[in-house]
């Protein structure tokens, strides 16, 4: 680790940290395209540099990194770049000894009974041998969708012993104006979320270019820092990571204070 910060660049303030950063990893069709190559080879190198991002945030000592790396929406791509997304999935989260040596512990946030079989064998067993690492928590958002996520924790709500019945809700709607006190607070109901263990995001990156969310973690984003940066994510590179942390520490956050 001292070695590893002896390089980090000198401009960063290690005590002003992101506690949680989340990457919408964007750009790897669009990077082979334009490079005269087929979209799989960009998920192959977009691979790549993920492990690159996820070993220089471990060692800048970021609590929590979280990678959007398949959202409810992808299933509407053609079904052989879902193969090679789910194939570059399968190869990162099968090499275990990395994460142990890297002390990260692998979590997963998403609804992952419609992938394959293997593939979530394989992710089942990196969350496993890795939950006892004490390092940074590498989140994996796989099939997820920020509106997935909330409908989810309100079903959940619906079937838990605290749903008391319909009748006293609407009872208590109709005396409230709309507006409920005592019912579901938002600390509450955040513990029915995924990944209701983990911290919302300081700070939320895409690549690509592109200044958009796509459905990415609408409820725990409510104070994130958003940077949208052009290089797509196969060119990802530790001094990329750096900027994005620089560019953190710029701002102010106030969370609704003067």
């Amino acid at each position: 680790m001292s070695e590893a910060k002896n390089k980090i660049n000198k401009n960063i303030d290690l005590e002003k940290m992101p506690r949680h950063i989340a990457f919408i990893m964007d750009g790897n069709g669009r990077w082979a395209q334009k490079r005269g190559m087929p979209r799989s080879m960009g998920h192959k190198v977009g691979g790549q540099k993920t492990r690159t991002v996820i070993k220089h945030c471990a060692d800048l000592g970021i609590k929590v990194l979280s990678l959007y790396a398949f959202s409810t929406e992808n299933w509407n791509r053609p079904k052989e770049e879902i193969d090679d997304i789910f194939n570059y999935v399968r190869e990162e989260v099968s090499n275990i000894d990395q994460f142990l040596e890297w002390n990260v512990r692998v979590t997963t946030m998403g609804y992952l009974l419609r992938f394959p079989e293997d593939l979530r064998t394989k992710l089942a067993e990196v969350v496993e041998k890795t939950k006892n690492n004490t390092g940074m928590v590498l989140n994996l958002c796989l099939n997820y969708g920020g509106r997935a996520d909330i409908v989810q924790a309100i079903n959940r709500i619906l079937l838990s012993p605290l749903n008391k019945g319909g009748a006293a809700m609407k009872a208590a709607l109709e005396q409230s104006s709309g507006w409920i006190e005592g019912l579901m607070t938002e600390q509450e109901f955040e513990k029915y979320l995924y990944g209701a263990d983990l911290p919302s995001p300081d700070l939320i990156v895409r690549t690509s270019g592109e200044q958009r969310i796509s459905n990415f973690m609408l409820w725990q984003m409510a104070y994130s820092e958003f940077l949208f940066i052009d290089p797509h994510w196969p060119d990802m590179s530790e001094k990329l990571v750096e900027h994005c942390i620089i560019e953190y520490q710029k701002r102010n956050r106030r969370f609704g204070k003067v």
